[in-house]
């Protein structure tokens, strides 16, 4: 074969090649993180994994993302809550070639999604997330298997949480359980008082995630009047059954993850992006000195779960 054709032939593989590659490398995804390493690296490695090379795929903190030149994505996940922020007032700058890219938002909690969804840049593009929060059922779910003869559940709510209490108090009455509600917290030193209040009544306190009330400033005083008290707390933290919280529900980053690959798939088979998911999987935490000094005797982590899941349908 001459030397020409050989070379002819050899440049139209390779540019057949290039055009095949780009068609099934998929869509071009950024994951941007809120930092390096830790839950944000757990979580964008879960969701690596989870696309199994689908997409193009690019993981890195969202300020070194938005520093490539003339490079739009398909869609943007952001990991944290951090990153999230930031990504919406780069997309605010952008031109309007901009305004349709996608955003999914994962590992933030849900009252502060919904406060974003104001957001210029969230205003006309689809806007998503997987959320921490379990739902309301299954923390009372919770509550109603770990601990049957506590009925009497008290929250303090706040401003982020206040819009919840329907729904809780429905969720709660359908479980044979009771909600008692203690004064919304307006400002730092309306926690106690509200706390105390609860107490009263109460027999379990359920925290909700509002960081104007449980914050590593109040953590240590809410975990020792509820434990003068003798009645117990449930968490949404690891850390806090750790600190001293009788029992929290939570879901690991690589379980909000698998979620949000869940979600990404949909939108890759052209169903659009789900507004607010919340993790499927989830893990329990048991604290046993807090159970043995509380004279509690509770089943261990696994079994808890196991059942709820069974509850849930067998997810």
């Amino acid at each position: 074969m001459p030397a020409r054709l050989f070379l002819r032939l050899s440049l139209a593989c390779l540019v057949y090649m290039a055009l095949v590659l780009d068609a099934t490398a998929g869509p071009r995804i950024w994951v941007a993180l809120s930092d390096q390493g830790g839950p944000y690296e757990e979580a964008a490695a879960a969701v690596r994994a989870g696309m199994d090379g689908s997409a193009d795929l690019r993981s890195e903190p969202w300020q070194y993302l938005w520093e490539r030149k003339g490079e739009k994505p398909d869609l943007i996940v952001t990991v944290g809550v951090a990153a999230m922020d930031g990504t919406l007032e780069r997309l605010a700058a952008r031109d309007a070639g901009w305004s349709q890219v996608p955003v999914l938002a994962i590992l933030v909690p849900q009252a502060v999604f919904e406060a974003r969804r104001a957001h210029p840049a969230a205003s006309g593009r689809p806007f998503g997330a997987v959320v921490l929060d379990q739902p309301l059922g299954r923390q009372l779910a919770l509550i109603k298997r770990a601990l049957p003869d506590r009925v009497r559940v008290g929250v303090v709510p706040g401003a982020q949480t206040r819009p919840l209490l329907s729904q809780l108090e429905r969720e709660a009455r359908s479980r044979g359980l009771q909600l008692v509600k203690g004064p919304e917290v307006r400002a730092p030193e309306d926690i106690y008082p509200s706390l105390r209040e609860v107490l009263v009544e109460a027999d379990v306190v359920l925290a909700l995630p509002d960081p104007a009330i449980y914050n590593a400033n109040t953590l240590q005083n809410i975990l020792l009047a509820t434990y003068r008290a003798r009645v117990p707390l449930v968490a949404f933290s690891s850390a806090y059954v750790k600190a001293g919280a009788l029992l929290a529900l939570y879901s690991t980053p690589a379980q909000v993850a698998r979620t949000a690959v869940e979600v990404l798939r949909q939108w890759q088979a052209g169903q659009g992006l789900a507004t607010l998911q919340r993790p499927r999987e989830f893990t329990a935490a048991v604290n046993p000195r807090v159970a043995t000094s509380l004279q509690f005797l509770i089943d261990d982590e696994a079994a808890l779960v196991a059942d709820l899941r069974r509850l849930e349908g067998g997810r």
